[in-house]
């Protein structure tokens, strides 16, 4: 990674193009289908910022990757539960993988949620988004299979839990 890549909540200036980051990044990978109705939902960063805290990874002024931190019973948490924050629609530019930018992004995220005085910090991810599962075991989070669920779609949802180290509860 590069030195001059920093993290940061977004400024409304972001917001589209942190939409678009989030739809072409999962465009990308062939998780959805150009058609599918979270596509919308992806590419509305204005509508996530009103009520989660949107971070951007910031290289040369150019938002480079993304990723939502929401509070237990806000609108954008599917899973959190009380004393805990969820971090949802992580996505890095494709350029820009490989880099640690998703690393980066998501220990912003966790060290902020715990400093706002979560216990925990969880999230949902696809069977098929392996990358990110890497990331999410490298550092050290751990898979919740009791917390798994299955969407309207049918499809299967993993979970993952990153708990605040002792001193910090």
């Amino acid at each position: 990674m590069t030195a001059h890549v920093h993290v940061r909540v977004a400024d409304p200036a972001d917001l589209e193009r942190v939409g678009e980051l989030t739809v072409g990044a999962y465009l990308s990978d062939d998780l959805l289908d150009p058609g599918h109705w979270y596509v919308d939902e992806l590419r509305d960063a204005g509508r996530r910022a009103e009520s989660a805290t949107v971070l951007v990874a910031v290289e040369d002024d150019r938002v480079i990757g993304t990723v939502t931190l929401a509070a237990a019973g806000s609108p954008f948490a599917e899973i959190a539960q009380a004393q805990e924050f969820e971090v949802r629609m992580l996505a890095v530019d494709p350029a820009a993988r490989g880099r640690g930018i998703g690393e980066l992004l998501m220990r912003a995220a966790i060290d902020r949620a715990i400093g706002w005085g979560a216990h925990a910090v969880v999230l949902t991810t696809l069977p098929e988004m392996a990358a990110a599962q890497r990331l999410y075991e490298r550092m050290g989070l751990r898979r919740t299979p009791e917390r798994d669920w299955t969407g309207e779609s049918g499809r299967t949802f993993l979970t993952y839990l990153a708990d605040a180290p002792e001193g910090a509860r």
